[in-house]
């Protein structure tokens, strides 16, 4: 017999009875209601593997049908196929909400606690020391106590954090939003900012610690930390750049020939910074004589502590040598204007002699080079070579100074970059840079007649490092066995007027 069960219920409502139904089945297969229904066989044999595994739909594809359920109690329903094709030119009535019900999405139930934007006048910073009951009392501490609270957490004073604000204000790096659309929001809240982005570059601070001091979300501050690099980045030559005239030379040359070392024009080396979060592929060619992944930069000072150049970014395997072939300020005071400034020193004797071309004090990491002079290796201290090696090193303080000034100033150079992106970790250590220049007026000069004696070299300084490769400088024709000669020639002459000079000032000091 035909089930009717197993029927679609679009076919079943078009029939007026059941026995019309089965009437229409049994004349147009031509078997009697006595005779089973073939396909009742098959359809059981359906049904009993839907039951047991709904997945398994070999029998049913096997004869062209689509199985599918209705109802909860997962009833086999043939709705495609043999028996819904036979009458397929008859009118079929509109299915029901039972067979067509769609399943809802299940409404998402509210906030228990909706997010509020928070006010930053409420903010513990602002009530601390920007509100206008405190703001004249946290101006003359933070200028006047190095070791105060506000100098501690921002690492400048607070007219050093005014003059950031009015700087980015002025170009427009800060916009005004929805919430700060008048001079003075926009004022506190970039204010806000740039604290929050030192505070983050002095102590290496995640940023959701700064939210709480801000009322403003950690997103905001991550972002507008990005942002700072960027806009700062930006304009690097207006705090890090060699000497553009030749006053500006002067100036520093005449510094060093006060320490007997005339024709310097500044202190060269390379320093580590850690890169807590190196990527995988880059870590062997980062990991370097420290052990741990590290970056590493060339940097140029004057005997004031001031960078006068950086280098590209490098990996910490590759060494002096190598990163100074690549440093494109070591190849302009090579090859530009530089190289043609004349300077005087004095013999043994006292007779004047000439020379031509600024170079850089170096330590014995570096290649023999005319513009990189450094001290003599294994020389007694009583000998004239020891003598100059040990004036040399004393001088050659100001770049170490200034590596040891940076990394306890800005902890992240220190305690490691928590940045994969290796352009992101360059602006980190430029910035850094840039804002030690932007401090220097406010650093005590300490100034003194006592010589730093010879000793070993600091732990962390750094001495051969790397990263992404820049062209070499393709200049200089002359064979390295040339250069090394002139190179010794220059440092031989210097050391002969330092030992003429000092003479030559005791036998005055003396004789007055």
């Amino acid at each position: 017999m035909v089930n009717l069960n197993c029927l679609p219920s679009d076919f079943l409502l078009a029939r007026t009875s059941p026995d019309q139904i089965i009437a229409e089945i049994e004349e147009d297969f031509g078997f009697t209601s006595a005779v089973r229904d073939p396909f009742e066989d098959i359809l059981d044999d359906l049904t009993g593997q839907l039951l047991s595994d709904p997945f398994k739909l070999t029998v049913g594809d096997s004869f062209g049908l689509s199985v599918g359920y209705s109802g909860n109690n997962r009833n086999a329903t043939i709705f495609e196929g043999w028996y819904g094709n036979l009458h397929a030119d008859r009118p079929h009535a509109e299915p029901t909400d039972s067979t067509s019900a769609i399943p809802k999405k299940r409404k998402r139930n509210a906030n228990l606690y909706p997010l509020e934007f928070g006010d930053h006048c409420e903010s513990n910073w602002y009530r601390k020391y920007l509100s206008p009951e405190v703001r004249d009392r946290t101006y003359v501490l933070s200028s006047r106590d190095r070791m105060g609270e506000f100098r501690c957490l921002f690492r400048m004073p607070l007219k050093k954090v005014d003059e950031l604000v009015a700087m980015f204000l002025e170009r427009g790096w800060i916009n005004k939003t929805r919430k700060c659309s008048n001079d003075e929001q926009i004022k506190l809240k970039a204010e806000l900012l740039i604290m929050g982005t030192l505070n983050v570059l002095g102590h290496n601070n995640p940023f959701r610690v700064i939210s709480s001091n801000t009322e403003m979300s950690f997103t905001v501050h991550l972002h507008f930390f990005i942002n700072f690099l960027d806009k700062m980045y930006s304009v690097r030559a207006e705090f890090i750049h060699l000497p553009r005239t030749r006053a500006e030379l002067d100036e520093i040359m005449q510094r060093y020939a006060e320490k007997y070392i005339p024709g310097a024009g500044g202190s060269i080396d390379v320093v580590h910074m850690k890169w807590s979060a190196c990527p995988a592929g880059d870590s062997n060619r980062a990991k370097g004589k420290e052990g741990y992944p590290t970056v590493a930069f060339e940097v140029i000072t004057d005997f004031d502590r001031r960078i006068l150049a950086i280098s590209s970014i490098q990996f910490g395997t590759r060494n002096d040598k190598h990163i100074v072939k690549l440093d494109k300020a070591v190849a302009k005071i090579r090859d530009g204007w530089y190289s043609t400034v004349k300077w005087h020193c004095k013999d043994s004797r006292g007779r004047d002699k000439s020379a031509v071309g600024v170079y850089l004090i170096c330590d014995g990491g570096y290649l023999r080079w005319p513009i990189l002079i450094c001290p003599y290796a294994s020389a007694g201290v009583a000998t004239l070579e020891g003598y100059f090696s040990s004036n040399l090193e004393s001088v050659r303080k100001d770049v170490e100074c200034v590596f040891g000034i940076l990394k306890k100033r800005w902890w992240i150079v220190e305690t490691g970059l928590r940045f994969r992106d290796i352009k992101v970790v360059e602006k980190i250590f430029v910035v850094s840079s840039m804002l030690h220049n932007f401090m220097l007026s406010e650093m005590e000069p300490h100034d003194s007649s006592h010589r730093v004696g010879r000793g070993g070299p600091i732990g962390n300084d750094g001495i051969w490092l790397q990263g992404p490769v820049a062209a070499p400088s393709k200049k200089g024709s002359r064979g390295k066995q040339s250069a090394a000669k002139e190179w010794s020639k220059r440092r031989r002459d210097l050391a002969e007027h330092l030992e003429y000079s000092k003479g030559f000032n005791k036998r005055t000091r003396n004789a007055a």
